[in-house]
């Protein structure tokens, strides 16, 4: 852990996942980029019985393990290999964030799929794709793009006050998303799209390892690769952006508040330690 990390976690240290002995062994890896149907691929995973499958809305909602996350992006970038290790990242590395799941989704599993695909061999891959490009680019934009940007002046200022919210700031708009899309979702999103497609399937992953499955291809395919029975039901209809945002909103206008009543806190402390200093002066 560098200096500067480990003031970070002096300060905004967050409460660690109760346990990072996993249970059960790791049985999916949904590699897809977020709004590749990530939370409808999700819900229907747990629908065939693989519970729990850990998603984007696992790191927001509540943020309790992001600061877990930024350790792992910090060792897969900054950390120099150790002699003969072939994969800096370990099983024992991602159950500090995955250990109560049997499955995994979302951003972060699409940042760390080869990591997570020689980390857990004896789990299935699904890379979740969109067939149409632009679209996905313009479903990214309304919802994840949230976190493509660099803070404005303000919201910086408030980070600094709530734990929750520095991390949110410092894992996924100062680190995971810069990282992933080379310095802009905006500038680059849809050649890294492409890219991360091409790299997942460079991996010459084995037929019965591997599935390349987009939302409208629903049940069977999945079913038949994970040798489950079609559900009856319909497909989970999955997460628009306007949902999506909502959900964000709420959560972070509750961070906000917190950061707002700490700096106010902070405020009236300074301001009372000031004048204190003052009368003594004037003594």
């Amino acid at each position: 852990m560098s200096p500067a990390d480990s003031i970070f976690h002096y300060i905004y240290g967050l409460q660690p996942p109760t346990t990072s002995k996993r249970k059960e062994p790791m049985q999916i890896l949904a590699v897809g980029i977020s709004r590749s149907a990530t939370e409808s691929l999700r819900e229907a995973l747990h629908v065939l019985g693989f519970n729990h499958t850990f998603h984007g809305f696992d790191t927001i909602l509540p943020p309790s393990s992001l600061e877990a996350i930024y350790r792992l992006l910090q060792k897969k970038y900054n950390t120099a290999p150790k002699h003969g290790e072939t994969n800096k990242l370990t099983a024992e590395d991602f159950d500090t964030v995955l250990s109560d799941c049997v499955g995994v989704s979302d951003l972060f599993a699409a940042e760390f799929a080869p990591e997570l695909i020689a980390a857990y061999p004896n789990a299935k891959v699904i890379l979740n794709t969109r067939q149409d490009l632009d679209s996905w680019y313009t479903s990214m934009q309304q919802t994840m793009g949230y976190f493509d940007k660099n803070p404005a002046d303000w919201d910086w200022v408030k980070s600094w006050f709530n734990a929750n919210l520095f991390w949110i700031r410092q894992t996924m708009c100062r680190t995971m998303m810069p990282r992933f899309f080379r310095g802009s979702f905006s500038a680059n999103g849809k050649w890294v799209y492409e890219q991360h497609v091409a790299t997942v399937r460079g991996l010459g992953l084995p037929q019965d390892r591997l599935l390349e499955w987009s939302v409208g291809d629903g049940w069977e395919p999945l079913c038949r690769f994970l040798n489950k029975d079609i559900p009856q039901e319909a497909f989970p209809s999955g997460n628009p952006p306007k949902a999506w945002a909502e959900r964000i909103a709420t959560t972070m206008q509750a961070h906000h508040e917190r950061a707002l009543r700490n700096m106010f806190i902070f405020g009236v402390g300074m301001f009372a330690l000031a004048l204190a200093f003052g009368i003594y002066m004037l003594k």
